[in-house]
């Protein structure tokens, strides 16, 4: 984004970005500066077009002002002039054209993508942002406060403006088709590519003042792949999308297809980051589809063993190439299937995820080899993939020879494999896991063991048995920590269980046991269900994943074993593995030894649970090997972030955490890790807002803030739990209301009553400030390329917003598995986005105070759960008046009025009357206990006087009454 002009009041010199709207040419930083310099402008004042009436009283002043600077959420011009009637309609064909050739590189961002046949790119260029800036100003001059005249019917292929829907900004448009009965127009936004219906009343003609420039966005397509039938399938468009949505790519222009009004420019895209083209992963994804080709002679599409090109640009074909287009030529694959065990070499690999095997029983020639063309990367040379080997080389087209038929008949010898049981840290393979596993496996003969199949890979375990002890790639992999459990590999736990019904002898003797525990790295993200909870400090949690599916088949079968088990030869020690009897439910489940008394009872832990129980000597077996394979699940945790509010724990803060995470999926975010085990964040999203469990609990009273001081004034000093500081992303400020003052915000986002997210109706930044700070901000986004970014609830970031593709500050609202919700924190509004829009922000970025604010209702405690959909019900996304009590670590605490029936009510009072809440304190009881102070004429103060007439007769009678014995208990209610 280029920097804003910089301009300085005409009358008082300070920054002024209002402008005359008579002239356009002076600029003030008020209406008050432009009033008391008017009888100096006014002389000079002139319309600057010929073609505007002039003004009757020269001695008028100019009604309207105008902002020239355009960010999101800016304050709206005005402008008084009308468009002219008699306007030429402007057509595309009007327009010039970037100059964009065949063969010709060229940089941009992806700013829609429909499908890989489909898609807008933004070229980038200096020149191509200083007119998208130009163009953003002039339009607001033009159009932002127009006077609506008769309606314009615009015609097919014209260029207009349009005033888009998500942000109501104007922006030139080509019509495509027009509904008149409808009064709709589908439109295509030129500078950007994306399109939308647009009522015919929000499109205008094009101004004459308005620039004829190119379109900054061209409509591409990818070259050398086509859909084999149909449309492109949504798999393919849902993996593509978020890896070129917003990014900024390298492309070459191969082609220009000329369609019905505009040019669709076929590329070849490389895409960021990992150098691949777009084109080539999409030929190695599926086999619906196929490389685009442009000769009229009929070709095999199942063969794909060479792509020719015979357009101008392209490798003319030779009469040898004829032999490699033959249709009859079926290229056979290796079969395996799971369960098959072989020896065999790796031949190539590119990460754990992808490489590629050979069975040792097929032999091959040492000099030329089979190979599929996969994309020419110029008119001499090719990308080639060897199909007996896996890897890629680009080669001159003079070492290509054309296929024979007999050459094909040896089945294609390498698999495609997938490494059983590991995934990377974050995301992608790192460089120096594939460097270990090339490390291990090239040039060496390895076991080869199909565990699973997915659709065009096997997914298998390797081992290195030429070595003692052998050698098992992912633990090594593991054990390095180059890699994580990938928990959807569970057919090796069912292999396990069927060792164990058909195998294990009773009562066998077993040296020496491994077993391991469920890891957990820090900053990870993961999904758990809570098992055994002893207090917010010590809990035991599993991770929902495909692991508990395998742990309930080892459970059945765990018990099964057990049953034929005697206990006779079983002398359990502590520290030792172990099958017990857990008397809650009479079944078996592994566990560990911790205590062995004197008198014979066994104190031991189920492992997968967390929970503790003694038992006798004859309700324990011992356990074979095979069953320790799946790692222990329960996973001992702490709630990140709190501490009791006196050195232990109390009853009631156990009994609401219980309450709170009782067989509900969480969201839990690993903030410290140490060898007793794993401080976590936990979050609900079951209720469609997330609730900050920790939160919940210092909302309450039930817990305080880790690093406040406890009652007894000292801080808390147990090692375990002490965390990371804080990043600087979650050291952001919002700027601070005066105390006592009365504002006008919108609220954003409700999180609990005592957090919830505002912008102020008036901007309280410095705009010259924020102006400059956005450019910046634009600038450093657009260097990033960070993918593995997770952000975590309420962390500052910057985030893409849709509406116009620029980068803005932003506060993570949410964050599920794909996706993230934010809030933008200088110009309002939210929004959810894929992580792919999202990146981390510095502190650099952090200086200047957001304009959002934190917020929480001042006077409340002690509220139940249904406050949280009343308070949304009553302010989200609303425009409320909040009066600010006090400020305590960058949260207003405030007061908040609402119209009930044309009166007046602080919700915090209308809680409490309602029986949802309670005062804090008597001081904040404001609005209720003054209501006869201030003699409102509340609907609510007409009520109690009712009711306090009609106690005064129900007294009355019951002093009259005979019976007064009887009448005593409801006379005390009553007095009271």
């Amino acid at each position: 984004m280029p920097t804003p002009r910089m301009t300085t009041c005409h009358h008082c010199g300070l920054y002024g970005d209002l402008r005359c709207s008579q002239c356009k040419q002076t600029y003030y930083c008020s209406t008050d500066c432009q009033k008391k310099d008017w009888s100096v402008h006014g002389i000079v004042c002139k319309p600057i077009k010929q073609n505007l009436k002039r003004s009757e009283d020269n001695a008028k002043l100019p009604g309207e002002i105008k902002n020239n600077v355009d960010f999101k959420g800016s304050v709206t011009p005005v402008d008084a002039h009308k468009i002219e009637d008699d306007i030429k309609k402007i057509m595309l064909s009007d327009l010039p054209n970037l100059g964009l050739k065949k063969d010709m590189k060229i940089q941009g961002t992806v700013t829609e993508f429909r499908n890989p046949g489909e898609f807008y790119v933004q070229v980038y260029s200096s020149e191509v942002l200083e007119r998208i800036s130009k163009l953003t100003v002039k339009l607001k001059d033009c159009y932002a406060n127009i006077v609506n005249q008769e309606e314009y019917i615009p015609i097919k292929g014209e260029v207009c403006v349009a005033k888009y829907s998500l942000d109501q900004t104007w922006n030139r448009v080509l019509v495509k088709k027009v509904d008149i009965l409808q009064k709709k127009a589908q439109v295509l936004y030129i500078d950007y590519g994306n399109g939308e219906n647009a009522p015919l009343d929000w499109i205008k003609p094009l101004h004459k003042d308005i620039e004829l420039f190119p379109p900054c966005a061209i409509k591409c397509c990818v070259a050398n792949v086509a859909p084999k039938q149909g449309g492109w399938n949504k798999d393919y468009v849902s993996i593509i999308t978020p890896l070129l949505m917003g990014q900024c790519c390298s492309m070459t222009i191969v082609d220009l297809l000329q369609e019905e009004m505009t040019t669709c420019f076929a590329v070849d895209v490389v895409l960021p980051g990992s150098g691949k083209y777009l084109d080539k992963i999409l030929l190695e994804m599926g086999h619906e589809l196929s490389p685009k080709r442009k000769e009229t002679k009929k070709i095999n599409p199942d063969t794909g063993t060479v792509l020719q090109k015979d357009s101008e640009g392209e490798r003319e074909k030779t009469a040898e190439d004829e032999l490699v287009q033959n249709s009859d030529l079926a290229i056979k694959v290796v079969s395996v299937s799971v369960g098959d065990t072989f020896s065999g070499v790796v031949a190539h690999i590119q990460t754990p995820e992808d490489f590629f095997c050979q069975q040792m029983h097929n032999g091959q020639d040492n000099q030329w080899y089979r190979a599929s063309v996969l994309a020419y990367t110029s008119e001499d040379t090719a990308l080639v993939g060897y199909i007996d080997y896996g890897n890629f080389e680009v080669l001159h087209v003079a070492r290509l020879r054309p296929m024979i038929p007999k050459l094909l008949e040896l089945p294609v010898q390498a698999i495609k494999c997938t490494l059983a049981g590991v995934k990377p840290l974050s995301g992608t393979w790192s460089s120096e896991a594939i460097a270990l596993m090339k490390q291990l496996l090239q040039n060496k003969m390895i076991t080869i063991r199909v565990v699973d199949k997915k659709e065009n890979s096997s997914v298998v375990e390797i081992a290195d048995e030429s070595v003692t002890p052998i050698i098992s790639v992912s633990k090594h992999l593991l054990e390095s920590g180059h890699a994580v459990k990938d928990s959807k590999d569970v057919l090796t736990i069912n292999e396990t269980v069927n060792t164990v019904k058909e195998g294990n002898a009773v009562g066998e003797t077993i040296n020496k046991i491994d077993w391991t525990w469920v890891k957990l790295t820090l900053k990870q993200t993961l999904n758990v269900l809570l098992c055994t909870v002893n207090n917010p400090g010590e809990f035991f949690c599993q991770i929902l994943d495909d692991d508990l599916l395998a742990l309930n088949v080892l459970n059945k079968s765990l018990s099964e074993y057990c049953q034929q088990t005697s206990t006779s030869v079983f002398k359990p020690s502590e520290g030792e593995p172990c099958c017990a009897f857990f008397s809650g439910d009479g079944n078996w489940y592994r566990a560990l030894v911790i205590e062995v008394s004197s008198d014979g009872a066994i104190k031991v832990q189920f492992v997968d649970y967390g929970n503790v129980e003694t038992v006798t000597p004859d309700k324990l077996r011992q356990i074979s090997s095979t069953l320790l394979k799946l790692p222990f699940q329960g996973i001992k945790c702490w709630l990140s972030g709190v501490k009791p509010v006196n050195k232990k724990w109390v009853p009631e803060a156990t009994a609401r955490f219980r309450m709170c995470t009782a067989g509900i999926k969480l969201q839990a975010r690993v903030v410290s890790v140490n060898k007793s085990g794993a401080g976590i964040e936990l979050i609900d999203n079951s209720t469609g807002c997330p609730r900050i469990i920790s939160e919940i609990l210092i909302s309450e009273k039930l817990a305080l803030k880790e690093g406040l001081p406890n009652k007894d004034g000292l801080p808390n000093t147990s090692a375990e739990k002490i965390e990371p500081q804080e990043t600087s992303s979650e050291q952001w400020q919002t700027i601070e209301l005066p105390v006592n003052e009365t504002v006008s915000v919108r609220v954003m986002e409700v999180i609990s009553p005592d957090l919830f997210y505002a912008l102020p109706s008036e901007t309280r930044v410095d705009q010259e400030k924020l102006c400059r700070l956005m450019t910046e901000l634009v600038e450093y986004c657009n260097t990033q390329n960070n993918h593995s970014f997770r952000p975590k609830v309420g962390e500052a970031c910057c985030a893409k917003f849709a509406g116009d593709g620029h980068w803005y500050r932003a506060i993570v609202l949410g964050v599920s598995q794909s996706e993230v919700k934010v809030a933008y924190a200088d110009y309002g509004g939210t929004e959810t986005l894929p992580f792919s829009r999202v990146l981390p922000i510095t502190a650099r970025y952090l200086k200047l105070p957001f304009q959002i604010i934190k917020c929480s209702l001042a006077g409340i405690m002690e509220w139940s759960p249904l406050v949280i959909d009343l308070l949304k019900t009553l302010i989200l996304n609303k425009c409320i008046m909040i009066t600010v009590k006090g400020i305590n670590e960058n949260i207003h605490a405030v007061s908040v009025e609402k119209c009930f029936q044309n009166s007046s009510l602080s919700i915090v009072d209308k809680f409490v009357m309602e029986g949802l809440a309670k005062y804090s304190n008597a001081g904040n009881q404001s609005m209720l206990h003054q209501a006869h102070v201030k003699e409102a004429s509340c609907c609510c103060t007409e009520l109690k006087k009712q009711i306090e007439k009609h106690e005064e007769i129900l007294l009355f009678l019951l002093n009259k009454h005979v019976a007064q014995d009887k009448c005593s208990e409801m006379k005390k209610l009553l007095q009271h």
